[in-house]
């Protein structure tokens, strides 16, 4: 059993050092830069996704510079009277418990352009601080922004590689003296899409459950989380090797789903040549897909196979790095299981019609009812109903 804790860890395990902050080397250095030119710019605007460390990151700074912090929020400029009262005269005044003080504004997107003081107070407090201020928001580059962005320096912060998430979360696990399958970790890593705080929190989430509990819910995030794993390894890696031929072996799904999940994502990987290339190797990989259902020639797998992976993988010119959010096939998948369900429907109305002799499409008409019948297991044996079929008769039954 995983311990329970009941503080977040996500704030237990918020980095206190530049070592600890995983995947942002660069927008450390140039932090570093900001600081040591202080002030030929007064402030710095750390942006980019939720949970990449932002304001970790700015922690981090008044931490290693032996800092005080002032953090300031969003909503703390609506009121100019505190902005004047007791943010300026803090942004003047050393101070107390540390050799430096560093402002820190978070999450400045929430400030509106039409609240009175808001951004013109912002920047009025850039123009008077003796001390440096730390800005962080998701997307700096709204037009309102402009003026804020000219006088401050840009560093922005990227989705973390599911590499760092994973060493982040196995450290966190020998901290808390806990053991957790490797593959569990890898799972959280690659689900959490670069967020490091969505990692940890779920981390936290499947600590408080049972073993049997968590074997279940793992079980059922398996599916999806293989397949965005196979989905990196395709769209980042440009080598071929053995990961990449074997990389759908993993993934708990039909042929017909993956190849949803790639015509989905290509896009978001793939622009211009690289494009056209990846959505002709997907088109040969159909080819053969049909050659396979409709002749039942299953060497033909093989070339299927090839160009739903390695032709695929070949088609960019370079690794790709950071982490794309890789989206579910949702309208599509819909209409295609929903077209896997109706067969299951026809095939037992098929069976019904003719034991019964009535035609099929008053056996689809009456469904409904005849499902109620089928309840009877003598009568489904006498269909001769497969196990599919069996199985959805009873999951129409217990809605």
């Amino acid at each position: 059993m995983i311990n329970q804790i009941n503080i977040p860890w996500s704030e237990k395990y918020r980095p206190t050092k530049y070592s600890f902050l995983k995947g942002q080397e660069l927008a450390i250095e140039k932090i570093r830069n900001f600081l040591k030119n202080f002030p030929k710019k007064k402030a710095i605007i750390l942006y980019g996704p939720t949970g990449v460390g932002k304001t970790s990151l700015a922690y981090v700074v008044a931490a290693e510079t032996d800092s005080e912090i002032l953090e300031l929020n969003a909503s703390d400029f609506r009121d100019k009277q505190k902005i004047s009262s007791v943010i300026g005269p803090a942004s003047i005044q050393n101070s107390l418990f540390g050799k430096y003080k560093i402002i820190l504004v978070d999450e400045v997107d929430g400030i509106s352009s039409s609240e009175k003081g808001g951004l013109s107070e912002l920047l009025a407090l850039i123009e008077k601080t003796s001390f440096p201020i730390i800005i962080t928001a998701n997307d700096i580059w709204d037009k309102k922004f402009s003026l804020l962005r000219e006088k401050s320096e840009l560093v922005q912060l990227k989705n973390l590689d599911y590499k760092n998430i994973f060493e982040l979360l196995n450290e966190i696990c020998k901290k808390e003296n806990i053991v957790v399958p490797k593959e569990v970790l890898l799972s959280i890593s690659i689900k959490a899409r670069g967020d490091a705080r969505a990692a940890i929190n779920d981390l936290q989430s499947l600590s408080k459950l049972d073993e049997g509990i968590l074997a279940k819910e793992l079980d059922e995030r398996n599916k999806e989380q293989s397949i965005f794993y196979a989905l990196h390894a395709i769209f980042k890696f440009a080598k071929i090797d053995d990961r990449i031929l074997r990389v759908y072996d993993e993934v708990n799904m039909t042929t017909d789903e993956i190849f949803l999940w790639i015509e989905e994502n290509i896009p978001l990987e793939y622009k211009g040549e690289e494009l056209a290339k990846a959505f002709d190797a997907l088109s040969r990989a159909d080819v053969f897909r049909g050659r396979v259902h409709r002749q039942q020639h299953w060497r033909f797998l093989v070339y299927q196979n090839f160009f739903i992976g390695p032709a695929i993988a070949a088609s960019k010119k370079y690794n790709r790095t950071g982490m794309t959010n890789y989206r579910k096939p949702l309208r599509i998948l819909k209409i295609w299981l929903q077209n896997q369900r109706n067969k299951k429907k026809l095939s037992i109305s098929e069976k019904y019609a003719k034991f019964c002799h009535i035609s099929k499409k008053q056996a689809m008409k009456d469904f409904l009812l005849i499902r109620l019948i089928l309840k009877n297991k003598k009568i489904r044996k006498q269909l001769k109903l497969t196990q599919e079929e069996e199985e959805y008769l009873d999951k129409t039954l217990d809605s």
